[in-house]
């Protein structure tokens, strides 16, 4: 068996089964669907490669939570890479802007997947950081 990346996908229930359909092949998953979740998971599983989070992560707490991931000196090495899943509140025009916060913030990216199908966002490569 080749080895798989690990994922903490920290991500509102919808948001999660997009993901899982985009990413079950490519990578190994762990779901979290709160803040405090994710924090300990991250504690608890030091083999996590890489973070993925949606906008809308325990009642539009990303930013919060990518801000306590950078500022924990363990955690902060695990690259973050936010993601827009679902259509939201948050209007197209603002991606931009929100993906200018989450870089300022630490962030890796912000890689807007909405509206794509699954198979369109893996042949896009848009969430393999």
């Amino acid at each position: 068996m080749a080895f798989r990346n690990r994922a903490l996908i920290a991500a509102q229930p919808g948001a999660w089964t997009v993901l899982l359909s985009t990413l079950e092949d490519v990578m190994e998953l762990v779901p979290v669907h709160s803040r405090n979740d994710a924090l300990q998971a991250l504690k608890d599983d030091p083999s996590i490669d890489v973070i993925i989070s949606t906008i809308a992560f325990d009642d539009s707490q990303m930013i919060e939570f990518l801000q306590a991931v950078k500022q924990d000196q363990d955690l902060s090495r695990i690259p973050f890479l936010c993601s827009r899943v679902l259509q939201s509140a948050l209007p197209d025009r603002l991606v931009g802007k929100m993906r200018d916060l989450c870089k300022q913030c630490g962030a890796a990216d912000l890689v807007d997947v909405a509206g794509l199908r699954p198979e369109q966002a893996r042949s896009a490569n848009c969430l393999r950081h």
